[in-house]
């Protein structure tokens, strides 16, 4: 039976190997030329009108192309999302948050921000400072005048300042972790700085859709040398603009404790940086949350030092 199998699969591959030449030789001399012709231009690429050439793909392209992972890695989105942020060298902006408790009770705080980034032309901190950040209240009444100062600095610790009308006068302190009048945003959430690649270990994981929107999702490890209150995050970059429409925060336990929410079709460009609009942050701890919304953004506002000096916090009737 071998025997007979082997030989019927030698008739065959005979058969196979003598017959294509028996066709070509029957073929007018014209005709061969033609059909050579057409095999060689279908086995050459044609890139930009250069024939032979093949061009590299864009990481645009491999990424749209690449099954979840594609081109970028966990440490490239991180540094987008960066990028996107840092485009706002000096900004002013109007915002009101809307908070909720568990009762379902309502409270509305108004606040106005200024902020202006201090490194120079090669990306370098000058005497030291990153950035500087001022954050005043004008509603409700009760909380109207209370104002923070937070200084950024590259090797020297933060410099932090509260000023209370109710006190009349303005104290060092530490904001991070702290809620900003009683909302479930921290100053950390307000702060338009925020760590950078070197401060933290970054994994992409499987891209994803929320609500349609095609995500990168990053998770997001924090080093012990990290300034931030968070150890852990995970973000939900939207890939136009590298906007988290999902983050998720642990706290320095390693507690998953909040969540913020964004509306992608309410990111609006400003300077050619790329903002949520309207916000959500859910503290998943207290089974409360707050809803922000971006009023006016100024992203090239004419900011000096005296603007982020002590004596702008203070209340003077």
């Amino acid at each position: 039976m071998y025997a007979a199998v082997t030989a019927t699969v030698a008739v065959l591959l005979l058969a196979s190997s003598t017959s294509l030449p028996a066709a070509d030789v029957e073929k007018p001399q014209a005709a061969q030329a033609e059909a050579k012709e057409a095999d060689a231009a279908k086995s050459e690429v044609v890139v930009s009108g250069s024939p032979g050439l093949i061009q590299t793909p864009t990481v645009e392209e491999l990424d749209a192309s690449l099954p979840e992972g594609g081109a970028l890695s966990g440490q490239d989105l991180y540094d987008r999302f960066l990028k996107n942020r840092r485009k706002l060298e000096s900004a002013y902006q109007e915002s009101y948050s809307v908070s909720k408790d568990p009762a379902g009770n309502e409270q509305r705080v108004n606040f106005w921000l200024k902020w202006r980034d201090y490194r120079d032309e090669n990306d370098e901190p000058v005497d030291d400072i990153e950035s500087k950040t001022i954050l005043k209240l004008t509603g409700p009444f009760e909380m109207r005048h209370t104002s923070y100062l937070y200084v950024h600095h590259d090797e020297l610790d933060d410099e932090q300042f509260m000023y209370s009308p109710h006190r009349g006068r303005t104290a060092r302190m530490s904001l991070a972790g702290q809620t900003i009048a009683g909302t479930d945003f921290s100053f950390d959430d307000f702060l338009l700085t925020v760590d950078d690649v070197e401060d933290g270990h970054f994994k992409r994981l499987a891209d994803e859709e929320i609500d349609g929107v095609p995500v990168y999702v990053v998770d997001a490890v924090m080093k012990s040398s990290s300034r931030s209150s968070y150890t852990r995050s995970m973000l939900w970059l939207e890939k136009d603009h590298y906007v988290p429409i999902k983050a998720r925060y642990w706290d320095s336990v390693g507690v998953m404790s909040k969540e913020l929410t964004s509306r992608a079709d309410k990111i609006k460009e400003f300077g050619g940086a790329w903002v949520a609009t309207e916000s959500k942050m859910t503290n998943l701890l207290e089974e409360t949350h707050t809803l922000m919304y971006l009023e006016k953004l100024d992203p090239r506002a004419e900011l000096s030092d005296y603007d982020f000096s002590l004596s702008q916090l203070e209340f003077k009737p």
